[in-house]
């Protein structure tokens, strides 16, 4: 079932409470978060929220894109397949992040598969009211074109990275991009708050897991990273960094 049969109506107890939290998701999420009040207040009357438990599928790849999503709570993982149909991870997304936009902008299907890696609650962003909030507000659609930039210098950085690294290091550098995207500083390092399993790190990046788990274990015998049960813990983040170069 796609997100876009699941979206729900409004919560029947405090509208007002409700919709000031919608407001307060939407303007710690870019490229929300360069508009004023009153146009986040007027926003969150107009997303629509959505929720999905642990392994149900949000969308298809090639399906019709009428909405794109931000993450209100939970983790969703973006995937898809390749020429031999072996399936990729290509990301993860968490909380104020959105995911979905590809469609939206330029007018086509789904470009990759979404599923709610864990219980989920979305905000879901149509189509009209993004053009109509690109239309109103230039520093929001300057905030977008950013945002496209930086996802296609991240692609540009990942093909370059399997053509031009070794294992180890391209292992190194999607850490360190994790920790950018997902990084919480700690008292003993940074701690990637999205959590994941050895085989995702393995198709992030296009590597087998038995080669994952180790280059996972020499990185851990080096005292740079503590997996933690799947968050991991970057104790040496300068040294990955190195790494990586």
């Amino acid at each position: 079932m796609i997100a876009d049969d699941r979206t729900q109506p409004p919560d029947s107890g405090d509208r007002g409470a409700e919709l000031r939290d919608r407001a307060k998701v939407l303007r710690a999420t870019a490229p929300f978060s360069v508009l004023d009040d009153a146009a986040l207040s007027d926003l969150a009357k107009k997303v629509a929220p959505a929720r999905f438990r642990k392994g149900e599928v949000i969308f298809r790849e090639g399906e019709p894109a009428g909405q794109f999503f931000v993450v209100r709570a939970g983790q969703v993982k973006l995937s898809t397949y390749g020429p031999t149909r072996r399936h990729r991870l290509i990301g993860i997304v968490g909380p104020h992040q959105i995911f979905g936009e590809p469609g939206i902008i330029d007018h086509g299907p789904r470009a990759m598969d979404a599923d709610a890696m864990e219980d989920s609650t979305l905000l879901g962003v149509g189509s009209q009211v993004f053009w109509e909030t690109v239309e109103t507000s230039p520093a929001f659609a300057r905030k977008v074109i950013e945002l496209i930039g930086q996802r296609l210098r991240r692609a540009d950085r990942a093909a370059q990275d399997l053509v031009f690294f070794d294992a180890s290091t391209r292992l190194a550098r999607k850490l360190v991009d994790l920790a950018e995207d997902y990084g919480e500083q700690t008292d003993r390092g940074i701690l990637i708050r999205a959590r994941m399993t050895q085989g995702d790190l393995a198709q992030m990046t296009g590597m087998a897991r038995p080669n994952v788990n180790r280059l996972l274990a020499a990185f851990t015998s080096r005292g740079w990273i503590d997996w933690n049960d799947g968050r991991p813990i970057l104790l040496r983040p300068d040294l990955l960094i190195e790494q990586g170069r």
